[in-house]
């Protein structure tokens, strides 16, 4: 090889060393891909921790709740390139050369992991939910049965799918008059037939007002708003009624509304859970929902994990997912994941944290 091909080659080593060392600045072409990444695998393992949790609590076990509470990403990128190049003298005949480059990437992430825990935390899953927030969220669109068949345990006194009531002696499936309800409130709401107010008395007390329209409306409407009242028991000729927490009927001008707590929520949705015939033994009596026209939740089991879920948890030796194509079970999951999120604001200083360095 003549001397001017080494010297090119030299000069291409160089050049390939300044080109790589002009890539350091690694960090802001990584967010984009790194945001969506992480955000991806947070947003799973959320799904799957709830599913977790649900399973858990069929099992008559510990539900576990713990969030990410930071991300650190660290990168590291090193380059080095060298070249060699001699030639021939007296002594020696001949010319000497060597060319070598080697590079380091390093991703090395810290991550955050705080469990929930902390008197207000578990007060935030304890306590049912107000009937305000209950009916703030059917205002602003939130569908009525969706809300009703999962957050709400009875209405004047005609009962939901209960998880309360699993070992007493009434049954703990849904009372069908509850179910007509329910299916009433949704039609009235999207025909804006019903509609709730805020109220204040000369004391700055706050009441809700439960409101059936009367006017305005084809005969078809109201005569499904006079079912709905005949149903719960309120006066079909008016118009207004006050709304409370109660567990039992108060009297026809008042709407006694019993709310769940989270861990309620999640208890009525355990009960939809399918258990192998070999793991009966273990877990808590579900629901016999054989009548019904369809189940308002399920949650599949087998031994295989599944091909395509929206959400999987491998719990004693067996898979458990929601079905990626039931829409009903997914809308039902996802309510649970935002009422979790609005109870997710209690923190306690003293939580204990674990930092994990990943490799």
């Amino acid at each position: 090889m003549n001397k001017m091909s080494l010297t090119r080659r030299v000069a291409m080593t160089v050049c390939l060393g300044i080109l790589l060392a002009s890539c350091g600045s690694y960090g802001p072409r990584s967010m984009d891909r790194d945001q969506l990444n992480y955000g991806n695998s947070i947003g799973d393992n959320w799904k799957n921790q709830m599913l977790a949790n649900i399973v858990k609590i069929r099992y008559v076990d510990m539900p576990v709740f713990v969030d990410v509470g930071s991300i650190v990403s660290g990168y590291s990128l090193s380059t080095t390139v060298n070249g060699r190049l001699g030639f021939g003298d007296s002594f020696s005949s001949g010319t000497t050369q060597g060319l070598g480059a080697s590079g380091t990437y390093t991703d090395r992430p810290t991550i955050t992991y705080m469990p929930k825990t902390g008197d207000d935390y578990l007060k935030a899953i304890l306590e049912p939910v107000a009937p305000s927030s209950l009916l703030a969220l059917i205002q602003a669109g939130y569908s009525s049965e969706l809300l009703f068949t999962w957050a709400v345990e009875s209405i004047n006194g005609v009962h939901n799918w209960s998880a309360s009531r699993k070992s007493s002696h009434r049954s703990s499936n849904a009372d069908p008059e509850f179910i007509e309800y329910v299916a009433l409130m949704q039609e009235l709401q999207i025909l804006g037939a019903v509609g709730f107010e805020l109220v204040s008395d000369e004391n700055a007390k706050h009441a809700i007002i439960f409101r059936l329209k009367k006017e305005g409306l084809p005969e078809s409407t109201l005569q499904k708003g006079r079912r709905a009242a005949e149903i719960i028991g309120l006066d079909p000729d008016q118009e207004k009624f006050r709304v409370i927490y109660a567990p039992f009927k108060s009297d026809s001008s008042t709407l006694s509304i019993q709310t769940r707590s989270v861990i309620q929520m999640l208890s009525a949705m355990a009960g939809f859970i399918e258990v192998p015939a070999e793991k009966t033994a273990y877990a808590a009596p579900g629901y016999d929902a054989s009548g019904s026209s369809r189940r308002p939740f399920q949650v599949y089991s087998s031994k295989d994990r599944p091909e395509q879920s929206f959400a999987e948890v491998k719990y004693q030796d067996y898979w458990y997912w929601i079905d990626n194509s039931d829409l009903t079970s997914k809308r039902v999951f996802t309510l649970m994941l935002f009422i979790t999120t609005l109870t997710n604001q209690a923190n306690d200083a003293n939580a204990p944290v674990l930092t994990i360095p990943t490799q």
